[in-house]
Formats: structure tokens, sequence, C-alpha cells
């Protein structure tokens, strides 16, 4: 089989090696798929660059998610799966035209369905509805916050909180990230960069604190989230944007970490506020059944069109440092896919 392996750390150009490998054979619970195409993930870029505590140590294949057909499955595995086309959440190793997934963590989709829009759901979509709809209730009124809104895990919160009735600002770093934001009904789209986020929060919604905070960037945002953030409040950390770009060196780590700074449960008990910290793969590793019921969700919701991702760019797999660099720049919206 192909797979595309991180064997260096560091640029897209140097990082990657496309080489043969052996068909891994699944275990009791695992499938085999043969690969139609992959989806792209900022911890892709993070684990490229040597910033993700997650990964393994390279060489290794990354890659969250997978769409083709089974081809093989595990012994505790329903025959019936096989030469189904299914989206599968894989632990690693989705860079590649053969995967093992959990079957438990993936489900069937229509052949008509795009493969791009299959794999924003398998871990982007996921990882959104695992925050808006599996952890927490959100109420018809609420005003959300959502970082990187024009990303994929945004785009996927910002559709199922306008599901459940839930008002969005939306934060990006372009212009044209801001008209993608007004196609998608945002409310109150602020660029960034032409503005503080915060300053410019309190301007559009006066004096009202917001109900629930989605925070991808971790650093000193944290901080001025929790001064944004109501009683009663949430804030969801999912991600650690802000240490990307910077080296692998234990200076940087600790400058991020005092940046984000050490919050105590009892000024949180004080304030009547929650902090959620979501590693899905955590998730995965422990109740890989949760993953699948979020799979099952969106793919109920995808076919009543009460979903509809956005796949910003497809690549294909011999361009996957360009697809990587489109990623890492913060220039992509929605998903970004590779096809082999």
């Amino acid at each position: 089989m192909r797979q595309l392996a991180i064997i260096h750390y560091g640029t897209a150009e140097e990082a990657f090696r496309l080489q043969e490998g052996d068909d891994p054979k699944p275990l009791e619970f695992e499938v085999l798929v043969e690969v139609e195409g992959f989806g792209l993930n900022y911890a892709d870029v993070m684990a490229r660059n040597g910033l993700y505590k997650e990964a393994p140590k390279i060489p290794f294949v990354p890659g969250y998610e997978v769409v083709g057909k089974v081809v093989d499955r595990g012994s505790e595995v329903p025959d019936a799966v096989v030469g189904k086309r299914v989206v599968a959440f894989t632990r690693f190793g989705g860079y590649a035209d053969r995967a093992l997934a959990d079957y438990r963590g993936l489900a069937l989709i229509p052949e008509a369905m795009p493969a791009g829009e299959a794999c924003a759901l398998a871990t982007q979509y996921c990882t959104a509805y695992f925050m808006s709809n599996y952890l927490s209730r959100l109420h018809a009124g609420d005003i959300a916050l959502i970082h990187a809104c024009a990303g994929g895990v945004g785009t996927a919160l910002t559709q199922l909180c306008q599901l459940q009735g839930v008002r969005v600002v939306g934060l990006c770093s372009t212009d044209e990230k801001v008209a993608y934001l007004k196609e998608m009904g945002v409310e109150w789209p602020i660029n960034y960069h032409k503005a503080d986020y915060a300053e410019a929060v309190e301007k559009k919604i006066g004096k009202r604190k917001l109900d629930v905070i989605f925070n991808s960037v971790a650093g000193k945002s944290t901080k001025r989230d929790l001064n944004l953030l109501a009683p009663g409040g949430r804030l969801f950390c999912y991600g650690g944007a802000a240490r990307s770009g910077q080296k692998s060196k234990l200076v940087y780590d600790l400058a991020f970490l005092l940046k984000t700074g050490f919050l105590s449960p009892l000024f949180m008990m004080m304030n009547s506020q929650g902090l959620i910290g979501v590693n899905m793969l955590r998730v995965a590793d422990q109740r890989i059944d949760i993953i699948g019921a979020c799979l099952h969700a969106l793919i109920g919701m995808w076919k009543k069109n009460d979903i509809r991702p956005q796949v910003g760019a497809s690549f294909s797999a011999s361009d996957i440092a360009a697809a990587h660099r489109l990623l890492e720049s913060g220039k992509s919206t929605g998903k970004v896919y590779v096809h082999w």
C-alpha cells in the first residue's frame, strides 16, 4: 500500500515521504478500509512541526479520518460491513490508501455523498457536535463566541449553534473570511487583525456577557475569554493554535503555558463558570462508541440537509505539501481534503 509518512519535522516540503508498506491486518474490532481520500486537521500541522504530544515518534503516518470501502474485518466485526462505503475515524495512519479503523467509530455513507464532506464529519464535525450537543446543552437566544470560525470546526460549530437558535460571534483573520462568515449567516463576524476582539464583542453586544465560547487557540486568549464569559457560561478549549509556528523547545512550551494561565476551580465556582477541555483522541481511546454515536447523528443531519459541510480545497495526494501549506497559512476555509 502507499502511505505518506512524516520522516522529518519541519516544512511541508521536507517532512513527507511517499512510501510503500504492507497492508495492515485488522484486529478483532477493526476494519481495513481501501481509502478514496482523507481529510487534514490542524493537529496534523502541529504533528508535522513536532508540537503535538499525542503523535508517535517519527517516522509515522498521520491522519484522523478516511473515506473508502471496507475490504477486510476483524473477528468481532459483522460480516455485513465488508464491501460498504464508510467514513471512519483513524488514530493516525489515515494518510494511506489502506487504513485501519475501529468499526465502532465509523458510519456507512451513501455512494453519492462527496468524500470531502464525509471527511469533514469524522473529526471536525464530531468535535463540534461533541461539545455543542453531547457534553453541553445550548439554548435558543444564547450567544456563542467561536474562534477560527471560518475553519472546519468553526464552520461545524456555527451550523450546529444556528440549528439550536444560538447567535454567533465569529472570529477570523481576513476580510475574505468575514465574507465567508456572512454567507454562513454569522451575526457578528470579527476580523481580529483589524480590531481587538474583546473590545469588538463588547461593542456589538453591550454589557451582556457570552454564554459559551469555543476556543481552539489557547495562549493569552484564554484569560480574555474568561472576562467575556457570563455566569453560567462555559469555555471549551479544544486546541492550541497559538503554540504553532515556533520550534519544539521547552522555553516555548513554558511561555505558551504561562500565557494560557492557571485557573482555580474555586474561582470558576464563585463565578459559576465552566472550563471544559476537549481532546477527541482521548475520548476515542476510552469511549470509541461516543465517536460512533456522534458520527451517526451527524450523518442523519446531513441526510436531512440540516448541516452543510464546506470543502474549501481539494488536493491530490501527490500535492500533500501544498495542502499542508494552505492549512498552515490560515487562509483555508472549511475542510481541506486529499484524494488518491
